[in-house]
């Protein structure tokens, strides 16, 4: 059954282990202070239909065990820490990213100052970007440190005014909006999801970045997508779903817009979302404002939204608003 959209997050003023057990949705987690001292930290979720996002921040060294997800894989990430992570035995950095299969045991020890990150999401949208978990170790990224980051902080920017009531310690608060619909909340998630995927596509020991791409097998991936995008009329798609229409996995559908524009389909898909705003813009035909506009395209972080804008097109939203017909 598909989960209702919510945005919530818990302040923790001291140590309560039932209060941390359930630390992320549909797993339930035992946890051990290991260090001596006033403990203090902050658990956030939000849920759309097939998708959950938990954060926590703890400024103690923690022991965390238990069991994640039954029926969604867990994408967790160390965002950062004073020191090393341990996890089932092994260090991790910050920036490692790990894949548990549903149901899987979780066994970390965290550093002082932890943040950590999780999104759980059904397997179908794992397989349909070309990542199968079946034989793969569960530390599929544990050698992609420093090019996780600055990736994963970049996402987290564009969706913090939707998901801000658990994000806002870990990004700087930029634009804010009203609480989020569900349909905004699952576009957020879309978008962060996307990212993550993305850089494991690449990265991943389990996906297929190294196979050569011949150029007819890019030109017919390119030419699917192309086609599909055209067929559902909007360019607000999952990253996935391009995949799916196109028929291939999502390293080869990136290495594949890069050679024919130039650009990965991540980037293609905001200039597409982009070019909406503003020809909704220059026709003028509602009262629309350009949030109204923008955020209806999935353009959450208006300030960042309004520069990438500018940049693209060498004028605000507003002046092209304001241009006469």
């Amino acid at each position: 059954m598909a989960s209702p959209a919510a945005v919530h997050a818990s302040v923790l003023l001291d140590f309560d282990p039932d209060r941390m057990q359930l630390a992320l949705q549909d797993g339930v987690l035992e946890h051990l202070q290991l260090e001596s001292g006033q403990f203090r930290g902050r658990i956030g979720h939000s849920a759309s239909a097939d998708c959950r996002v938990d954060w926590g921040r703890y400024n103690l060294s923690l022991l965390a065990r238990g069991d994640l997800s039954r029926d969604r894989v867990t994408i967790a990430m160390a965002v950062q820490g004073q020191g090393a992570w341990r996890v089932h035995g092994r260090d991790a950095l910050c920036g490692d990213v790990l894949v548990y299969a549903e149901g899987s045991e979780l066994l970390a020890v965290l550093p002082p100052q932890a943040q950590w990150l999780s999104v759980q999401v059904p397997r179908a949208r794992l397989e349909a970007a070309g990542l199968q978990l079946q034989g793969c170790p569960s530390r599929m990224a544990g050698r992609v440190r420093a090019g996780l980051l600055p990736v994963l902080h970049s996402a987290l920017a564009d969706v913090q005014p939707v998901l801000s009531p658990i994000l806002s310690p870990v990004i700087v608060p930029g634009s804010s909006l009203a609480p989020a619909s569900g349909a905004v909340l699952a576009q957020a998630h879309d978008q962060l999801v996307d990212a993550l995927l993305s850089h494991l596509a690449c990265h991943s020991p389990c996906g297929d970045a190294g196979l050569p791409l011949s150029p007819g097998e890019r030109w017919h991936v390119v030419r699917r997508a192309e086609q599909y995008l055209a067929d559902c009329g909007e360019p607000s798609v999952r990253i996935e779903a391009l995949c799916t229409a196109a028929c291939t996995s999502l390293s080869r559908l990136e290495r594949a817009f890069r050679e024919t524009f130039g650009v990965g389909p991540r980037r293609y898909l905001t200039l597409r979302r982009l070019a909406a705003v503003r020809r909704e813009l220059l026709r003028r035909e509602s009262r629309s404002s350009v949030t109204d506009v923008a955020t209806r395209w999935g353009f959450f972080h208006l300030g960042r939204f309004g520069q990438d804008y500018k940049a693209l097109f060498g004028e605000s939203p507003s002046q092209t608003l304001r241009v006469p017909g």
